[in-house]
C-alpha cells in the first residue's frame, strides 16, 4: 500500500511540474498582460482627455478673443455700434467705460431702471405771463373752489399760451384730471390719449414721463366707467411699455407703475390667456429686474477693484485685453479690460455672459468627445456644478482640466464612460487576455480532477484487485484444505467405515466441484470483458431448464436443510440462448441465495411469460440488501459492508458474471430486496418469435 501512495505522489507531482507549473506561468503572463492593456488603456484615454481639453481651451480663448475685438471696432465706430453689438455676439454681457477716477459707465446698457435720483430733471420751465395767469386761476378754481368748468377753461387757455412741450404736457394732464373731476370721462380719456400719443416721450419738471401718466389715467378711467376689457388693455400696455424699457425711469418710479398697473392686471384677469401673457412678462420682468439690478451694483461698486486690477500692456502686440475674475458685492463677473480700446484718460471694456460662455463650452465638448465613451462635468471654483452630460457620473476623475490664465474660473472633469458587458467581454482587446487567462485555467482544473480521479481509481482497482487476491486464495485455501486433509486420511488408511469413506468421497466432490466453480467464474468474466467469450445460441425451453437445475441443486443441497423449489407457468415460448451460459448464470444466482438465506433455507425459483419476454426469478428469504448497496453489488469484488454479508465465503464475482452473461443475450437483470426479509433477482430474455434464426447460430468472441 505503501508504494502505491508514493505512486500516487509521483503522479501528482510530474502533474504539478508538467502542466501546473506552466499553467500557472502562462496565467501570470496573462494577468500581466490585462493590466498592462489597461494601462495602457487609461494613458492613452488620458492623453486624449488632455488633447481634447487643450482643443477647448483654445476654442474659448479664440471666441473670447473675437468678441474682444468686436468691442474694439465698435467702441472706435461710436455709441449705435455698441447697441448694435450685443445681439450678433451674445458672449458680451455688457460694454462698460472706467474713467480715471475710477467711475464705471453703462453707455450701452439696456436697463430696467436707474438709480434713484441718477435722472436729472428737467430744467425749471418760466410759465409765460399770460400762461402763468390762467395756471394760477385754474388751480383756485380746481383745488379751492371746486369749479371745475371753470377750471377747465382756464387751463385750456395756459395750453395754448405756451409752445414749450414740458409745460404743454403738464397742462394736458391738469385738464384731464378735471375732466375726471367734473364727470366728463369720454373727454378725459380723449385728452389722456392725446398725452400718450403726442407726448409720450416727454418729461416733466418732476421727472415722470408723461406716456406711463396718461396709460395708467386712461385705465383708471376706463375702470370707472365699467369698460374693464378696454381698462385691461390699457394696464397691459402700461405693464409692457416698462418691461420693455420705453421710458427711462428711476427705481422708484418703476416700482410705483410697475406695481400699479400690476396690481390693476392681476385684479382684473379672467381669462387663461390673459393669465398666461402676464406671467410670461412677469418671467421676462424677473429676468431683466436681476440683470439691471447686477449691472447696476456692479456700476456702484467694482470701479475701484477695477482700477486696481488695470494693468497697461501696450508692449505686448497681441494683447486685446487683460482678462480676470472679479468678485464684488457678492457677484462674480468675467471682465475684459481693452487695453486697446481707450477713451481720454479710462478704458473700456465688457463684461462676458457666464450663461453664453457655458453654452458655447457645452457644444464644443459635445462637438468635440463621444458621450458613449467620455462623461464630463464642468464646476466653478466652489465646486458647484454648472454643466453636465446627462445624469451625474459615476467613477475615477480620468483628468482635471482648467482654462487659460483660470478664465473662465472653471474647470472640467472628464470621465471613462463604463463599458457595457458585452463590450467589456467581447469586444475589447483585454477580452483576449482574460479568455487566455480563463482558458488555462479550466485546462489546469479539468487536468487536476481528471488526474485525482485517475489516481483515485487506480488505487481503488489496486485495492480491489488485493481483496481479490485475498479472497480467492482464501476461497481456494479451504477446499484445497479440506481436500488435502481427506485425501492424506485416505492414503493412511484411517478411515474407520465405508460409510463414512463414502462421506469422504462425497466432500472431495463437492470441494472439487466448487474449485471448478470458482475456476470457471474467473475465466468466463475474464473472456467476457476481455470479448473472447463465445457463445453458442440455440432455442432453449427455459421451463425445462429451470425444473432441471431446481432438482439437480435440490438433490444436491438436501442433505443441508435446503428446499428449492421450481413455478414454471405452462405452454412458455422459447428463447434464444447459450445453454451453458445461461445455466451457469441461474446456478449463481441460486448458490447466491443460499449463502445469504440465512436460517429459513427455502429457495423459489419461477418463470412466467409476458410482454414478448420471459422472465427468471430467484428468491430466498433471508437476510437481504441494504438500500445503500442494491446499485453495486453487481460490481466486480463489491461485496455489502454488513458484518453479516461480508462473514460469507465468496470472491465478489458471480453476481458480475450474472450481468454480462444476461446482457450478453439481450437481456437484463435487477434486483429487489428488503433488509432481513429476502431479496428477489430476476433475469428477463426476449422471447422467441417465428423470425428467428435458430438454424445459423450467433458465435460471440
Amino acid at each position: 500500500m505503501e508504494s502505491l501512495l508514493l505512486k500516487r505522489r509521483k503522479i501528482l507531482l510530474l502533474f504539478l511540474l508538467g502542466v501546473g507549473v506552466p499553467s500557472v506561468a502562462l496565467s501570470y503572463l496573462a494577468f500581466r498582460g490585462i493590466r498592462n492593456e489597461r494601462a495602457l488603456l487609461e494613458q492613452r484615454r488620458v492623453g486624449e482627455h488632455r488633447a481634447v481639453s487643450r482643443l477647448i481651451s483654445d476654442t474659448m480663448v479664440a471666441e473670447i478673443t473675437m468678441a474682444e475685438r468686436a468691442v474694439a471696432r465698435a467702441v472706435a465706430s461710436g455709441a449705435s455700434a455698441l447697441s448694435d453689438l450685443q445681439q450678433p455676439r451674445p458672449l458680451v454681457e455688457e460694454i462698460f467705460y472706467l474713467d480715471d477716477l475710477g467711475t464705471i459707465q453703462l453707455p450701452a446698457a439696456d436697463l430696467l431702471y436707474r438709480p434713484d435720483g441718477s435722472l436729472a430733471s428737467s430744467s425749471a420751465r418760466s410759465w409765460p405771463t399770460a400762461a402763468a395767469a390762467h395756471l394760477r386761476t385754474a388751480r383756485q378754481r380746481e383745488f379751492r373752489q371746486q369749479q371745475y368748468l371753470a377750471a377747465l377753461t382756464s387751463y385750456r387757455r395756459a395750453f395754448a399760451a405756451v409752445s414749450d412741450p414740458v409745460l404743454q404736457g403738464e397742462a394736458l394732464v391738469a385738464i384731464a384730471r378735471v375732466q375726471r373731476k367734473a364727470g366728463q370721462s369720454e373727454a378725459a380719456l380723449t385728452s389722456c390719449e392725446t398725452l400718450g400719443r403726442d407726448y409720450g416721450h416727454v418729461r416733466t419738471t418732476a421727472g415722470l414721463p408723461l406716456g406711463a401718466i396718461a396709460w395708467l389715467e386712461q385705465g383708471s378711467l376706463l375702470l370707472a366707467t365699467g369698460d374693464s376689457l378696454a381698462a385691461l388693455r390699457a394696464f397691459f400696455a402700461l405693464y409692457e411699455g416698462l418691461v420693455e424699457g420705453e421710458w427711462a425711469l428711476e427705481r422708484a418710479q418703476y416700482d410705483f407703475f410697475s406695481k400699479q398697473a400690476g396690481d390693476s392686471i392681476a385684479r382684473g384677469l379672467t381669462r387663461s390667456s390673459a393669465r398666461d401673457s402676464f406671467a410670461d412678462l412677469r418671467s421676462i420682468e424677473v429676468e431683466r429686474r436681476q440683470r439691471t439690478e447686477r449691472l447696476l451694483l456692479f456700476e456702484e461698486t467694482a470701479g475701484e477693484d477695477l482700477s486696481a486690477r488695470r494693468v497697461a500692456n501696450d508692449e505686448r502686440a497681441a494683447s486685446i485685453g487683460t482678462r480676470f475674475t472679479l468678485e464684488s458685492a457678492g457677484q462674480t463677473y468675467l471682465v475684459s479690460l481693452l487695453d486697446r480700446a481707450r477713451g481720454g484718460d479710462g478704458v473700456w471694456g465688457m463684461l462676458l455672459d457666464a450663461d453664453a460662455v457655458g453654452i458655447l463650452l457645452r457644444r464644443t465638448l459635445e462637438d468635440r468627445l463621444d458621450p458613449a465613451t467620455t462623461n464630463w462635468v464642468v464646476k466653478g471654483r466652489d465646486g458647484r456644478t454648472l454643466l453636465v452630460q446627462g445624469e451625474p457620473p459615476a467613477g475615477l476623475v480620468t483628468i482635471n482640466a482648467t482654462f487659460a490664465d483660470n478664465f473662465p474660473p472653471w474647470f472640467i472633469e472628464f470621465y471613462q464612460q463604463p463599458q457595457s458587458p458585452y463590450k467589456r467581454l467581447f469586444a475589447s482587446s483585454q477580452s483576449i487576455y482574460l479568455y487566455m487567462f480563463l482558458l488555462i485555467a479550466s485546462i489546469l482544473a479539468f487536468g487536476l480532477v481528471l488526474t485525482v480521479r485517475a489516481v483515485r481509481h487506480e488505487l481503488e482497482l489496486a485495492r480491489l484487485k488485493s481483496d481479490f487476491v485475498s479472497t480467492v486464495s482464501h476461497e481456494f485455501k479451504s477446499p484445497l484444505t479440506s481436500i488435502r486433509h481427506l485425501a492424506e486420511m485416505l492414503q493412511a488408511g484411517s478411515v474407520p467405515s465405508e460409510e463414512r469413506l463414502q462421506r469422504y468421497y462425497d466432500v472431495l466432490v463437492e470441494q472439487s466441484s466448487r474449485l471448478s466453480s470458482l475456476v470457471t467464474n474467473i475465466l468466463d468474466l475474464a473472456r467476457l470483458e476481455e470479448g473472447k467469450k463465445g457463445f453458442v445460441f440455440e432455442a432453449v425451453d427455459l421451463g425445462g431448464l429451470v425444473r432441471d437445475l431446481a432438482g439437480a441443486t435440490q438433490q444436491r443441497v438436501q442433505h443441508e436443510g435446503y428446499l428449492v423449489e421450481a413455478h414454471v407457468e405452462e405452454a412458455l415460448p422459447l428463447v434464444r440462448a447459450d445453454t451453458v451460459a445461461l445455466t451457469q448464470a441461474i446456478s449463481n444466482l441460486v448458490d447466491n441465495a443460499m449463502q445469504y438465506s440465512g436460517d429459513v433455507k427455502r429457495i423459489e425459483l419461477s418463470v412466467s411469460a409476458g410482454g414478448g419476454h420471459l422472465t427468471v426469478t430467484v428468491a430466498d428469504h433471508g437476510v437481504g440488501i441494504p438500500a445503500k448497496d442494491i446499485d453495486r453489488v453487481f460490481d466486480r469484488f463489491y461485496r455489502g459492508g454488513d458484518a453479516l454479508t461480508r462473514s460469507v465465503k465468496g470472491s465478489g464475482l458471480g453476481l458480475t458474471l450474472v450481468k454480462e452473461i444476461v446482457e450478453a443475450h439481450g437481456g437484463t437483470v435487477r434486483v429487489d430486496s428488503d433488509p432481513g426479509r429476502g431479496s428477489t433477482f430476476s433475469i428477463t430474455l426476449p422471447a422467441m418469435t417465428e423470425h428467428d434464426d435458430v438454424e445459423n447460430p450467433d458465435h460471440r468472441g
